[in-house]
């Protein structure tokens, strides 16, 4: 178990290192042939990362001046011996705006790859979320979605809907896919139309979850205040540790480390 800790921990920092200078750029491929809940109960091994998407909104892609909670994730995830390839169709942060392009953000001495849509709703990213899955092929999904569909009034009942939908197509693009799913942070302009959504979503999770494919719910929520946000929205360094942390805890309470 010492000589696997420490395994782990050199080819995190390498990999860190990768990330840092541009690479990793065979993250697109499927590594190694151990299954799934394999891969999710070792927390990933040596050639066969344990492959995490973070999907999302901007609270997941992060905007330029920005690091994202995923650097907190990739950190922790590290430093408690996984091996992990953050895996998605872009990479950095944004430069603020609905398909803006990507810039590196103030520190790039993490894995840099995700599936975050800046300004888009569950609805609009439904009928790209499986194909997006088949290429990339995570063993675990991060989802944290509904903050655009609560600011633009939708009704709290129907964006759970497309919450289910939405899981439903990551498994169409891989059936055995781990899923977490976030009680989504508070926004400033309408924190009861997010704590509205929220109270849906232990049922979302209850319903949709399997042994093949199990969802669990991480209450992204709990002990968080719009002050976390630099912008009312978007989290600050605080948030981003708030978030980045307990993504990492609830992939380690899967694992077997």
């Amino acid at each position: 178990m010492a000589y696997r800790f420490f395994a782990h921990a050199c080819l995190g920092g390498l990999i860190a290192l990768l990330s840092a200078c541009g690479g990793g750029g065979d993250d697109d491929e499927a590594e190694g042939t151990r299954g799934t809940t394999e891969k999710v109960a070792g927390c990933g091994f040596d050639g066969d990362p344990l492959r995490i998407m973070p999907l999302g909104d901007s609270i997941t892609e992060a905007e330029a001046g920005h690091n994202s909670y995923r650097r907190v994730l990739w950190q922790r995830l590290n430093r408690a011996g996984c091996v992990v390839n953050l895996v998605g169709s872009k990479t950095g942060v944004s430069r603020g705006r609905r398909d803006s392009g990507s810039v590196n953000p103030p520190n790039a001495d993490f894995d840099l790859d995700h599936e975050g849509h800046w300004d888009y709703t569950v609805a609009e990213l439904l009928p790209r979320v499986g194909t997006l899955v088949a290429q990339a092929q995570p063993d675990v999904v991060l989802v944290h979605l509904g903050t655009n569909d609560v600011l633009r009034g939708r009704p709290a009942s129907r964006i759970a809907q497309d919450l289910g939908g939405l899981i439903d197509a990551i498994r169409a693009g891989k059936p055995d896919t781990h899923i977490l799913l976030a009680k989504i942070i508070p926004a400033a302009p309408y924190p009861a139309g997010t704590a509205a959504l929220n109270r849906l979503i232990d049922g979302i999770a209850s319903s949709r979850s399997s042994a093949t494919s199990p969802v669990a719910v991480v209450d992204q929520a709990s002990g968080y205040s719009t002050g976390d946000n630099y912008d009312g929205v978007h989290p600050g360094v605080a948030g981003e540790a708030k978030l980045g942390n307990r993504w990492a805890d609830a992939v380690l309470a899967w694992s077997s480390l």
